[in-house]
């Protein structure tokens, strides 16, 4: 379901219907978040990672910001994050498409590893680098290390463990952002989702026994149409109100 016209897209934002927050996450305060325009940044937004690679304007960054999580916000009231994965990603798609994305259908393929231990964020990396230019994976590498390195009891460790994982089973993006010669913000994203055996904290940099764990992954080139989004920007930050705050946060590389 595309919708085109303004007045159509923008009552399809506030007929939106977003997930209660975690008591966890209810309990985190909305900060203020520091936006560097000129060089690599990144972000925890909610079960999401992005990492800008630089040149991209703070208003840009915060449409980005905010359309990704409106979008897993919209995903998760409609369904089980982890239990019902494919309709979960199609809502995820279709909120992103009618606020101003191109965007395919998600396709995922089953990741295999020879090894006796695996690591998601190394999964994650290898599919990517496909996908990602190497400016990207730089960024998006020492998003992954400052997050991996970050204090467990930090808001970002706090959003990204609890949003994207229950402990044996998960749903997570990972993506770099950048403009493109129209200054459009094109987004490399990977998406992956997972099933265990067993219950870890830290679940992006656990060493999983391989023969406990199914992972699931994919990645596409995404772009955001400026002009389509600055028709409903107004009404996506009235639906987030202060969600914007309190689910986002810095991860300093």
């Amino acid at each position: 379901m595309k919708i085109k016209s303004v007045n159509r897209r923008i009552d399809y934002v506030n007929n939106l219907e977003l997930s209660v927050p975690h008591e966890s996450i209810e309990s985190l305060s909305a900060t203020s978040l520091n936006f560097n325009e000129d060089g690599p940044d990144a972000k925890v937004v909610g079960g999401s990672t992005v990492s800008f690679v630089g040149g991209v304007p703070k208003l840009i960054m915060q449409d980005v910001l905010n359309s990704t999580l409106l979008a897993q916000l919209a995903a998760n009231k409609a369904y089980d994050r982890e239990t019902e994965t494919k309709l979960w990603y199609y809502k995820y798609r279709e909120v992103l498409e009618n606020i101003g994305w191109v965007i395919q259908e998600f396709s995922f393929s089953n990741q295999s590893s020879s090894g006796v231990t695996v690591k998601l964020d190394k999964v994650a990396l290898n599919i990517l680098k496909a996908a990602m230019s190497g400016n990207e994976l730089l960024v998006l590498k020492a998003t992954l290390d400052a997050l991996e390195n970050a204090d467990s009891g930090s808001k970002e460790v706090t959003l990204f463990d609890h949003n994207g994982s229950s402990g044996d089973g998960g749903n997570f993006q990972l993506s770099t952002a950048s403009l493109d010669p129209n200054g459009n913000v094109q987004m490399s994203l990977g998406a992956f989702h997972f099933q265990a055996s067993t219950s870890h904290t830290r679940f992006l940099f656990f060493s999983w026994d391989t023969q406990n764990i199914n992972i699931y992954g994919g990645a596409q080139s995404v772009i955001l149409n400026e002009q389509i989004y600055a028709t409903v920007r107004a009404a996506i930050n009235t639906k987030l109100g202060d969600k914007a705050q309190k689910y986002v946060a810095d991860i300093d590389i």
